[in-house]
């Protein structure tokens, strides 16, 4: 990445001022971003744009680090701005990576039809070129990973390239940081340590950093009483899955256009599944239920994308078949023709306590490292997203301003009370909707139903953006304070 600072560096250098010579020290050293998944990737994008040098850690080896069980996202309008106009990520990668939605087909657990939502009729358009969406994961990475120069002509991801000073570390993990005036010293999983101008923990809801932040006090996990599997299946041609969706587009008057199936559980058949297509012919998939016990919260049946370990093959077919015995056909279909690899099981967690700091000195917790939460709002990545472009523009501000702003006070601004009550609101508002949509409570189950059969489409659209109210208002409120400064976002130059 270039380096805008030559200015304030030979300014900085002429004053005998402590404060500024440790400022000096901050400009030189890289921001250390621990966690290459979108949230980790988009930071590295909006420093680079702003020329800061930094630098990442991923725990996962090269070959897993997109590996991609379980794995479609919703893309809420502000992650969508973000991504194709801020960051001025390829149209191509993005192209590839998203997908609208133009149908969601909604059956009950008798495979009923309830509704069928025709996106595609409301022409909603987030961007000039993109309508709403939802992205696959993997793809989101390898479109962010090309725009940062990490992968070579090949395709392959380059993190080991000594000759550019390597920015990407796959296979080693940040575990702990101290912080000292100037930097952030930072230990990484292979016993080496680093130094830092800030550390942003983007590495997930196991997070080692919030572990090492909050070493003294109890940080618990919450159990938001649901279990999901989670999986991805390749369509093949003439299967009987193949002939399944086709008679459901057929019958439904969906056949020119992307289908997402949902399914809405009955008091005999509680549970909610959800498919959408993520890559030609792959559809991910999720089906949850009702489980008061919860499955150990731990990284190992965590989502195998995050580098866990699935339950055997065996228990998983006989598992998977109790739970898919009873579902209409193409649930059934959709389920038992996964890959028993592409598969995995795993409780829906967030953190009991919502009030804790996201901002340590120099280290700022991101994504879900901060604020983990259930997927039933569709919201994760998306926060994550803006987390990353947030935190990393208001370091970037702060290495090129003349005043005093130091970094520690530029991520105390990102710290803000406002978007934690937003967040906890989400948080708060995806474990409602995991109970609903998983009751045997009959009244309940009915309301559920009767409200997914006679919502309109535009409806269900502004239900699935409302959470992004929370994404706009933190963006704008950095934008404020950055032209406060005397900047523009997105261009370093005053």
């Amino acid at each position: 990445p270039t380096n805008h600072h030559h200015h304030n560096l030979f300014q900085l250098a002429c004053t005998e001022d402590a404060q500024s010579s440790s400022q000096m020290s901050d400009t030189n050293l890289p921001v250390i971003i621990a966690g290459a998944g979108p949230c980790g990737l988009v930071a590295a994008r909006s420093l680079q744009r702003a020329g800061v040098p930094f630098v990442i850690y991923d725990r996962a080896s090269a070959a897993r680090l997109c590996s991609n069980a379980g794995s479609g996202i919703d893309m809420a309008p502000c992650a969508v701005n973000i991504l194709e106009n801020e960051l001025q990520v390829g149209r191509a990668g993005l192209d590839r990576a998203m997908r609208p939605y133009e149908y969601m087909h909604m059956i009950d657990a008798e495979g009923k039809t309830l509704n069928t939502y025709r996106f595609q009729e409301l022409k909603y358009k987030i961007t000039d070129s993109r309508s709403f969406g939802f992205a696959n994961r993997s793809d989101l990475q390898h479109a962010l990973l090309e725009e940062l120069g990490l992968k070579d002509k090949d395709g392959n991801i380059r993190d080991y390239s000594p000759e550019d000073e390597t920015v990407l570390h796959c296979g080693v993990a940040v575990a702990s940081y101290q912080n000292h005036p100037g930097h952030v010293e930072v230990k990484l999983s292979n016993g080496t340590s680093i130094r830092g101008s800030a550390l942003l923990a983007c590495d997930g809801i196991h997070s080692a950093i919030r572990k090492h932040m909050y070493q003294d006090i109890d940080d618990p996990f919450n159990y938001c009483g649901q279990v999901a599997w989670w999986g991805k299946t390749t369509v093949e041609k003439g299967s009987t899955l193949d002939d399944e969706l086709s008679k459901m587009a057929k019958e439904n008057n969906m056949e020119d256009g992307n289908v997402s199936l949902a399914m809405v559980g009955t008091r005999k058949k509680p549970g909610v599944f959800f498919s959408c297509e993520v890559a030609e012919n792959t559809h991910a998939w999720v089906y949850v239920l009702k489980d008061k016990t919860p499955p150990a919260a731990n990284a190992s049946n965590d989502l195998t994308r995050r580098g866990g370990i699935a339950l055997t093959g065996e228990e998983k077919q006989k598992e998977m078949h109790k739970v898919v015995s009873s579902s209409p056909d193409v649930v059934r279909a959709i389920m038992t023709h996964a890959s028993v690899d592409d598969v995995t099981r795993a409780g829906f967690f967030d953190r009991a306590n919502q009030s804790v700091s996201y901002v340590d000195g120099r280290v700022a917790l991101l994504g879900d490292a901060a604020h983990p939460q259930s997927p039933m709002m569709g919201q994760g990545a998306n926060m994550a997203i803006v987390d990353g472009f947030v935190a990393a523009t208001r370091i970037s501000v702060a290495m090129e301003s003349e005043n005093e702003t130091t970094i520690e006070q530029a991520l105390l601004a990102f710290d803000c009370d406002t978007r934690r009550k937003d967040n906890t609101a989400v948080i708060k508002k995806s474990r409602r909707y995991g109970r609903w949509s998983t009751t045997k409570n009959r009244f309940v189950g009915g309301v559920v139903r009767a409200s997914f059969k006679y919502a309109p489409a535009s409806l269900m659209l502004n239900e699935i953006i409302s959470g992004d109210k929370s994404n706009r208002k933190f963006v704008a409120s950095m934008k404020k304070d950055v032209e406060a400064n005397g900047f523009e976002v997105g261009n370093t130059a005053k």
